[in-house]
């Protein structure tokens, strides 16, 4: 409705112009001009809306509609932003809500309608901030990088002095052998193939021995690495190599070697990281290079570049970078070679065993990556391996030790741990992808426990372990990062943040996971104690956990952080006496 200004003087725009205003709210000049938003004094046009103003008036007149609408829209943004942010401050201290905070809708209703605030597209939504993750520089300039996933403690790991072991004088070997051995993963040039490989098989224990050992290796590693049958380790290999028949290539010598140096670490009845260890894995880089490792590469290669990150893992010498790059070369080996056995004719136990494999392989690269904070370098759109199905592990299954996953985890492998990788990792997190995978994963029906609860063997008893708290080491790692925002960017109420549910995630994740370690160390003590990933998993529990007792004061959760707390360093300080990585962690935990 207009009004009289009551012989205020006139509006700034009848002023501009030099024309007579009836003084009107908005007066007449100016609504037939279209410009009754500026009136009576709001002020003039913008100035570069001056220019031939008379000729192009009404164009000019929407422009400066459109220029003040901006305006009042950014106006009103920061005003919200405010208001939200004296809101979240007012929740933080538990304080009766703000005066300026009441009717907050009626102060934007205006009969004017503004045109909306562009807003941004999913693609530049990013609620979960990208955490890069750190970078050590040595004085010497050699960097070591953890990624968002890969715990930062793992350089104050490094830092702190534990007793390793010593290594291997391996001058006793033939000079070929220890050039072959150095120049890996390269062959040397100008050094006879055929007379080093000779003094290589030289140096093979007596076949009792070599088999014993095998079947040490796959009794108790192969509910977490499945690498290659028994059948094909046993039955086929070892008599090949030992009756010197030609089925056989440097890269199979090198796949027994190894074999037989991580048999050694996990034998529990020598003293844990034995030297002989390193004696076969010497032996097992000489024969490796005898064959050009990336030109002339087959599945055997890649399960030998495998089977090495396990052993840098087990030997007591653990270097997370020489593990990634082992399991990672092996991934790339694996590209140029794998894909679906049965697009090469393969068929039966020689398709199952391939696509076993790569499953296991890929899982590997997979936890690798998470516990480095490395990107993997492998993506569901170029996955072509098929999974095997239930009725052919049940066929191709007899006779082996029990696998540690098998199909079940072949599927979560593909829907839930690839995912769970590349998000975790990418540079540009969504905080609703990680919900959204929250829960695919609470929906993972763990496979029906064995039908003997007395069978005590090693394989199946650690196969139930990695199974129970399997998803709950998923969970664990997709909260970690914003459990981690919460706790440094909201640190006086991390459970009112816009993390709050990935706190309680994270938190009754590593619960589950120190309990089941727990448990199994009761159990398994010698074993468990030589499994450097296990103590990984549970240390990085174990610092969410150790973060929550910190904060009693804000933070009330079930259970009690901080018996959790001196529970979980009292299964360290256990098996602190022959894990370096569990004595290594006690000393940041402690």
């Amino acid at each position: 409705m207009r009004e009289f200004s009551r012989g205020e003087i006139a509006c700034a725009e009848c002023r501009r112009l030099k024309i007579k205003c009836d003084r009107l709210v908005p007066c007449s000049t100016c609504v037939k001009r279209g410009c009754q938003t500026l009136c009576p004094t709001v002020g003039e046009f913008p100035n570069m809306l001056k220019t031939y103003i008379l000729t192009t008036e009404f164009r000019f007149v929407l422009a400066a509609t459109d220029h003040l609408h901006r305006k009042l829209a950014k106006f009103e943004a920061r005003m919200h932003s405010l208001e939200d942010a004296l809101t979240i401050a007012q929740t933080t201290y538990n304080l009766e809500p703000h005066l300026l905070l009441s009717d907050r809708e009626d102060i934007y209703t205006d009969t004017q309608e503004l045109k909306p605030i562009p807003r941004a597209s999913e693609d530049e939504v990013n609620l979960n901030p990208y955490i890069p993750g750190s970078l050590h520089v040595n004085g010497s300039g050699i960097n070591r990088f953890f990624g968002p996933s890969g715990a930062p403690e793992e350089e104050r790991l490094k830092s702190i002095s534990i007793p390793r072991l010593p290594e291997l004088d391996n001058s006793y070997l033939p000079p070929e052998i220890i050039n072959f051995t150095r120049s890996f993963p390269l062959t040397p040039p100008n050094i006879p193939i055929a007379s080093t490989q000779r003094s290589i098989l030289s140096f093979l224990p007596p076949i009792e021995r070599a088999i014993a050992l095998c079947d040490t290796f796959l009794e108790n590693l192969s509910w977490m690495f499945h690498i290659v049958s028994r059948h094909l380790l046993v039955s086929e290999l070892i008599p090949a190599i030992y009756q010197g028949t030609s089925l056989y290539g440097p890269h199979e010598l090198a796949l027994l070697y190894i074999a037989l140096a991580v048999g050694v670490l996990v034998d529990l009845s020598i003293e844990p990281l034995n030297l002989e260890s390193q004696h076969f894995y010497h032996l097992a880089r000489a024969a490796l290079v005898l064959q050009p490792v990336l030109t002339e590469s087959s599945v055997t290669t890649i399960k030998v570049l495998h089977m090495m990150s396990i052993h840098n893992g087990l030997s007591g010498q653990e270097n997370l970078e020489q593990s990634y790059a082992f399991i990672n070369l092996a991934g790339q080996v694996a590209t140029q070679v794998y894909i679906d056995p049965s697009s090469w004719k393969f068929q039966g136990r020689e398709a199952y065993d391939r696509r076993v494999y790569w499953w296991n392989l890929l899982s590997g690269i997979l936890w690798n990556s998470l516990v480095t904070g490395r990107p993997s370098g492998i993506f569901a759109e170029f996955i072509t391996c098929k999974i095997p199905t239930v009725e052919e592990e049940n066929m191709y299954q007899r006779g082996e030790f029990p696998l540690g996953f098998g199909v079940w985890g072949f599927h979560t492998t593909y829907t839930c741990l690839l995912p769970l990788v590349h998000i975790t990792l990418s540079a540009k997190p969504s905080y609703e992808k990680v919900l959204e995978l929250d829960a695919k994963i609470r929906m993972l029906v763990n496979p029906k426990p064995d039908s003997d609860p007395l069978d005590d063997r090693t394989a199946i008893s650690m196969r139930t372990f990695v199974r129970s708290h399997y998803s709950h080491l998923m969970l664990l790692y997709l909260h970690r990062p914003s459990f981690s925002l919460a706790m440094t960017e909201h640190a006086a109420n991390p459970l009112m943040s816009p993390y709050g549910k990935s706190v309680l995630t994270a938190y009754h994740a590593a619960c589950a996971v120190l309990d089941d370690t727990r448990i199994q160390y009761q159990k398994k003590p010698l074993l468990v104690c030589r499994v450097w990933q296990i103590w990984s998993f549970a240390f990085s529990a174990a610092v969410i956990v150790g973060t929550i007792a910190t904060r009693p004061n804000c933070l009330d959760v079930k259970p009690q952080p901080l018996e959790q707390f001196e529970l979980a360093c009292e299964v360290f300080r256990g098996a602190a006496e022959v894990s370096r990585r569990a004595a290594k962690a006690l000393v940041c935990m402690l």
